[in-house]
């Protein structure tokens, strides 16, 4: 009796659990209140003695709405914050960490989005809402290689 309670509750933990990882907080929005003029993005390495591996990531004359702020880019299973730089906004994403640091990969388990390789989902706060929107065809610059480590790992 006891183990039928038990598996009971257990399948319905486990349908709960369903129902709220297909809620949509992380639905994409068919228009965006946001222009830019491409999304671009360079593959970096560096010595084997630093052993870190990233994207630099960029959108080009991207400009918000007022009631909008941008925040973050999810790409190729990554995440980093969008910052504001010379009239675009840029994000180094770090794939693998330096030795130093453990080396460890630091790609999302969970990626909330499914997109191909040279896609891209933008987040952004309109009036305090937390929003997604997906940029395609990402172009892929000639990759960079430092070798004393990208300039703000430094």
């Amino acid at each position: 009796m006891n183990s039928s309670k038990s598996l009971h509750f257990c399948v319905v933990l486990f349908i709960f659990t369903l129902l709220m990882g297909c809620s949509n907080a992380f639905k994409l929005e068919k228009t965006a209140p946001i222009q830019y003029s491409k999304a671009y993005f360079q593959n970096w390495t560096s010595a084997i003695k630093i052993g870190s591996s990233g994207y630099n990531f960029h959108i080009a004359n991207l400009t918000p709405a007022n009631n909008v702020v941008i925040d973050s880019v999810f790409f190729r299973n990554l995440k980093g914050r969008l910052v504001p730089d010379k009239g675009k906004y840029v994000c180094q994403l770090i794939k693998r960490d330096p030795i130093s640091k453990g080396h460890a990969l630091n790609t999302i388990n969970d990626f909330p989005f499914e997109i191909s390789n040279r896609a891209c989902v933008i987040s952004y706060r309109e009036d305090g809402v937390t929003k997604y929107f997906k940029i395609n065809n990402v172009i892929e610059n000639e990759g960079i290689y430092y070798e004393n480590g990208p300039p703000n790992m430094q």
